[in-house]
Formats: structure tokens, C-alpha cells, sequence
């Protein structure tokens, strides 16, 4: 049986992930829905691909490299609205929204954690990715 593939964030999305409130310094608040939270990672992600010329992220460093391809820097209009967005995102959501949404990897504990830390550390991943998507979605605003 074959695998389906499906975008991480679009699990996310459907398990609720992506309707987390957040305490922004002065208030618990939701700035954007859950939809523009998954239109603008989708979003970011499809600049990406321009930005990359349309190559994934590499999954396995080990792995040997084959140089088959000329040294392309993307030069279109998403290629650029891809870096400044990447430049937006602030240092503390983004290795997580890098991680979840250009990646598709969802970011795993150690081994041996206690059912606490884990509750702690899924609502830390869940808060860091909404903060993250919603700088994403300031920054995409007009377009989507």
C-alpha cells in the first residue's frame, strides 16, 4: 500500500495545532485564524521551492552527494519574497517553523522524558510554530 504524502503543517493543521493562543507580553491572543496560519506556511513553503529551484531539503547528510546539477540561485519574484521572509521570522520560532514547514519533520523528544516533560515540550512546539506562521502571515498579509 502505498504511502500518502501530505504536507506536515496540513496534519498540524487538522489535529489543531495550529489554533494555539499565546501570551505576547501583554495579552493571551490569537492574531490570525488557524486557515492563515496554513495558507501562509503554505505559502512560505511554495517560495521555498522557487527560492530552491524546486529541490526538498536534503533529509540525510551521511549520505554521499552527487553534484548533478549547475549552481542555481533562485532570481524570481518568490525566490526574493522567500528571503525576506526567512529574515522576518524571529530567531526563536525559527528552527522550529524551518523544521515542521520546509523540512516536514516533526521535531521529536529524547528518549526516557517523563510524561510532564513531554506535555511541556509538545505545547512549546505548538506555541513557537503559531508564533512563527503568524510573523509569516503579518508578512504575507496582503497576498493572501
Amino acid at each position: 500500500m502505498a504511502k500518502k504524502n501530505t504536507f506536515l503543517l496540513n496534519t498540524y493543521f487538522k489535529l489543531g495545532w495550529l489554533s494555539r493562543r499565546y501570551f505576547n507580553g501583554k495579552s493571551f491572543c490569537m492574531p490570525y485564524s488557524a486557515e492563515d496560519r496554513l495558507k501562509a506556511g503554505e505559502r512560505f513553503y511554495e517560495d521555498y521551492l522557487f527560492w530552491s529551484s524546486g529541490q526538498k531539503l536534503v533529509a540525510d547528510y551521511d549520505m554521499l552527494k552527487v553534484d548533478g546539477s549547475t549552481p542555481y540561485i533562485g532570481l524570481s519574484m518568490e525566490a526574493e519574497r522567500f528571503r525576506r521572509a526567512l529574515r522576518l521570522i524571529s530567531k526563536s520560532t525559527l528552527p522550529v517553523v524551518y523544521k515542521i514547514v520546509l523540512e516536514e519533520k516533526a521535531i521529536a523528544l529524547p528518549k526516557g522524558v517523563s510524561a510532564r516533560e513531554k506535555l511541556y515540550f509538545n505545547d512549546e512546539v505548538k506555541g513557537l510554530l503559531c508564533r512563527g506562521l503568524d510573523e509569516l502571515c503579518h508578512f504575507y498579509g496582503k497576498i493572501l
